[in-house]
């Protein structure tokens, strides 16, 4: 297959056969391409929000040391092939590169084969999500990388990427509810199914969580997992040290930046000194502040554009809405926000609006496509509904306005006033517009 038919075939995949909660397939579509997974180190990121970026600032780190990073990722946010990623040192700064065109439609041509005779044996179809786990581990080995950053997609414990047998480090992100059609209705029970990666004797890094951390020490000691906690705070919580002096806040000096991602930040650092500990990477002081300093995940807490101000921030969840809040109080204290929100049908999205009213100078919704998304006008009606309900009358609130693009949306905010800021939120989906719209 060339590239578009390879895309073709792929989509494809994707809209028929969605997801499968199983291990079965993909182990048996790795085996059979000789389990290119067992040739790496593997830094495996499990939680519900911040793996893009703790993945992003690991693999920089890293890379600003002068070793080579396969990452993998998911949702991707402008091109298919962000899925798979190189990251190198570049002119003295860490850079990614997507995998070419040509190496993904080769990967996927010997997938497809495979596929395909798999099912003469009586497998199933493996789905989209596992063929391209494998084509990442594939294309890692084709690298020769050192190390392989790879982010779980649903999950944990029935996740394709939990082929992986021994990782070099499993690093968890803060958990919160998400997905609770496939991982449970709690916190917990969520935890429990993202903790399913921790394997025996390996190595664990984590954010503290009050709802879950019992859980986490609970699972390390039964697998015999070393343990250690990242934390921004001073002082200790339970067994909790604070990490090494840490130069997280050298995150972005050049822009504002959402407080998470300073938490993100610290925990990317903390495991890549668990990694030096272990004696497998040596990455200096100044190799890290230098790569926490330049690096940038678009869409997470990300000044698109200045004049008009528009920030975008992928927050699709009501944890994520609550730290998009919080940021932005902290970065910009006492302001109202035009906010553009876009949100799939299956998210807590009435949650979310009650964490963003109170910021709110006016709500403009849009609608975000595919058999998951939610009209601009539902998401209105439940604008206006919970504002009622909820809050009355918010001083200063100037209403909700259903838009039918981003582009429109972005149109009304622009021609505003310059003094209100506009952040764009509430799904991932809609984001690459915004940047499309500012041709970046």
């Amino acid at each position: 297959m060339d590239y578009k038919e390879a895309l073709r075939y792929i989509q494809n995949i994707q809209e028929r056969l969605g997801s499968d909660y199983s291990l079965r397939e993909v182990t048996e579509l790795s085996r059979r391409l000789g389990r290119p997974e067992r040739n790496l180190k593997i830094i495996h990121i499990a939680g519900t929000n911040g793996k893009g970026s703790v993945g992003n600032y690991i693999s920089n780190m890293l890379a600003q040391a002068g070793y080579t990073v396969g990452r993998y990722v998911s949702p991707t946010l402008f091109d298919y092939r962000e899925r798979v990623q190189k990251v190198t040192m570049v002119s003295g700064r860490a850079e990614s590169e997507w995998m070419a065109q040509e190496e993904m439609a080769g990967a996927l041509t010997i997938l497809k084969e495979v596929c395909e005779k798999m099912c003469q044996d009586g497998f199933m179809q493996p789905t989209a999500f596992e063929m391209e786990t494998i084509m990442a581990f594939w294309l890692f080995n084709r690298w020769k990388v050192d190390v392989a950053v790879v982010e779980t997609g649903l999950g944990g414990r029935l996740d394709a990427t939990n082929i992986i047998e021994h990782p070099l480090l499993c690093v968890f992100t803060s958990i919160s509810r998400d997905h609770m059609q496939f991982l449970g209705n709690t916190i917990e029970e969520i935890a429990a199914e993202k903790y399913g990666i921790i394997q025996e004797g390996t190595t664990v890094v984590s954010c503290f969580q009050e709802e879950c951390h019992l859980l986490l020490e609970e699972r390390c000691k039964e697998k015999k997992a070393a343990l250690s906690y990242a934390c921004l705070h001073s002082g200790k919580y339970g067994d909790i040290q604070e990490a090494e002096p840490s130069v997280a806040s050298s995150v972005r000096k050049s822009s504002f930046q959402g407080s998470y991602q300073k938490e993100n930040a610290a925990l990317a650092e903390k495991a890549v000194l668990q990694l030096q500990e272990m004696g497998e990477f040596f990455v200096s002081g100044i190799q890290r502040k230098e790569a926490l300093q330049y690096s940038r995940w678009r869409g997470r807490f990300d000044i698109v554009s200045e004049q008009p101000f528009v920030l975008a921030d992928g927050a699709h969840n009501e944890d994520a809405a609550k730290k998009l809040c919080l940021s932005l109080k902290a970065c910009f204290p006492g302001e109202k926000f035009r906010f553009i929100l876009g949100v799939f049908r299956d998210k807590e999205y009435e949650k979310m609006i009650v964490h963003l009213l109170p910021f709110a100078e006016q709500i403009y919704t849009v609608p975000t496509a595919g058999k998951r998304g939610l009209s601009a006008k539902e998401l209105w009606e439940s604008v206006q509904e919970t504002e009622k309900i909820r809050f009355g009358m918010i001083e200063s609130y100037r209403g909700a306005v259903c838009c039918s693009s981003i582009k429109d949306a972005l149109d009304a905010c622009i021609a505003g006033s310059a003094a209100v800021k506009t952040v764009v939120c509430g799904s991932l989906s809609i984001i690459k517009e915004v940047y499309c719209y500012f041709s970046l």
